[in-house]
């Protein structure tokens, strides 16, 4: 025998019992519940809009795949602005799912662009019934455009109003349905600060409450021209540090681009901010689907108080913006408004060119309108106008739910001109209009 084991073999001898002992309820833990628990542990996957893997019982564990690709080319009439290329508008990653009946989450992560916090969404809800409280980092309940999901969208962009709007951020929502989905509501509390943001410290700077109710009189009639007939109102209200004074409006060709038609920060044409006091948001939605036409219509308002330049009194600062649209879906395919958003269209019949079908196709319409506020607009440095006006008309072809192509034209007209880029030899080019055509291809799965 070895010299080193003969040393060990006492020890070894007078601890093979509980050493057998150990592996046998090492064995017993792990094969006991696989025959007590043989229902849970059996899963199944598949596709829903999005790849799912859930377990067998009703209400348990099920974990939702999926991610957003987008590819725009985008072509601008104006010379000044040089700006056509290839873009990847977005390229996202979603996970979503629930652990039990009572309990879900999501999580949403970016991967374009060259910003290092790629975290979009990342919450959880407790649910009750048709109720549920939400907490984490999500959207806002504000504007029906701002909840509609970019899948639903048949445009390439939202409108300019979206820019007035708030964003994603961090806090606790209450939201959920009454009267059989008549009403809708959503309110909340949040940083005020934008997604994953950090206060800027100032003594007076409050949690940002946001609310949105949606009413739908009609939802329980027996008249299919007005059931889907909603209106709606949204609200938010903060105490604000300077850090949140922070506005650029877009137009939809300077959506994914550093260009903005009016722009609001820290450094004015009166010099710098040294305080202010609120930020107030008001909006109101209305929105009719019957058969293959959606029409859809908002007006926000924005509004800073006690803005205080260096050496100025204070000022406020008022902005208003909104959009009117129209979709018909040429194919035949009913849009569908549910609990106070527009769902993602889903064609008639797929794209199978040996059977002759191409999918759905909807040809959309919109006008939209931005008015600033002229006191804080510096002429000089050419990168605000007080007003500008929008029409423009997309064609959306949805070869699959997961699948399509849409076409956008938009035309923006701004009442001063724009400094777009300064030339080598020292000259400068403005426009005082855009002219955008927008090419996506889509991929949600």
């Amino acid at each position: 025998m070895n010299k080193r084991f003969h040393g060990l073999y006492p020890i070894y001898k007078t601890h093979r019992v509980g050493i057998c002992l150990f592996f046998t309820g090492v064995v017993i833990l792990f094969c006991s519940p696989i025959q007590e628990c043989h229902g849970e542990r059996i899963f199944f996957a598949g596709y829903n809009g999005g790849f799912y893997i859930k377990s067998e019982e009703d209400g348990g564990m099920a974990l939702h795949l999926g991610g957003t690709f987008q590819t725009d080319y985008r072509y601008y009439t104006e010379a000044e602005r040089a700006d056509n290329r290839f873009d990847a508008r977005r390229a996202r990653l979603r996970f979503r799912g629930s652990l039990t009946r009572w309990f879900r989450y999501g999580m949403q992560f970016e991967f374009q662009g060259n910003e290092t916090d790629n975290l979009v969404d990342a919450y959880g809800e407790a649910l009750y019934g048709p109720h549920a409280l939400k907490f984490g980092q999500f959207k806002e309940p504000f504007s029906l455009e701002w909840q509609t999901r970019d899948k639903a969208l048949f445009f390439s962009e939202r409108s300019m109003a979206y820019s007035l709007g708030p964003q994603r951020d961090i806090g606790a929502m209450f939201h959920g349905a009454i009267y059989h989905d008549a009403v809708n509501y959503s309110v909340g509390i949040f940083n005020g600060d934008g997604d994953d943001g950090e206060t800027g410290g100032s003594e007076h700077d409050e949690p940002e409450l946001a609310g949105r109710i949606v009413l739908a009189p009609f939802a329980n009639a027996g008249m299919d021209w007005i059931r889907c007939l909603q209106f709606g109102g949204s609200a938010t209200y903060a105490q604000i540090d300077l850090a949140n004074v922070d506005l650029n409006v877009k137009s939809t060709g300077m959506y994914g681009t550093d260009r903005s038609l009016y722009v609001l920060g820290h450094d004015t044409k009166f010099g710098v901010l040294q305080d202010v006091d609120d930020r107030r948001r008001l909006g109101v939605e209305a929105a009719w689907a019957w058969g293959p036409l959606l029409l859809q219509g908002e007006g926000v308002y924005l509004k800073y108080t006690g803005l205080k330049p260096v050496g100025a009194s204070r000022m406020d600062a008022d902005f208003t913006a909104g959009y009117a649209s129209a979709t018909w879906c040429l194919t035949g395919e009913h849009p569908v408004l549910y609990r106070g958003r527009v769902e993602p269209l889903y064609p008639k019949h797929f794209f199978q060119p040996e059977l002759g079908t191409f999918g759905a196709l909807c040809l959309s319409a919109r006008v939209e309108y931005f008015k600033g506020d002229e006191d804080w607009i510096n002429p000089e440095a050419s990168v605000s106008t007080e007003e500008a006006d929008a029409v423009g008309v997309a064609l959306s072809w949805i070869l699959f739910p997961m699948v399509r192509i849409t076409l956008d034209y938009c035309h923006t007209a701004f009442s001063d001109p724009l400094r777009v880029r300064v030339l080598p030899n020292g000259d400068v080019d403005y426009i005082d209009e855009e002219n955008v055509l927008t090419c996506r291809f889509s991929m949600d799965f």
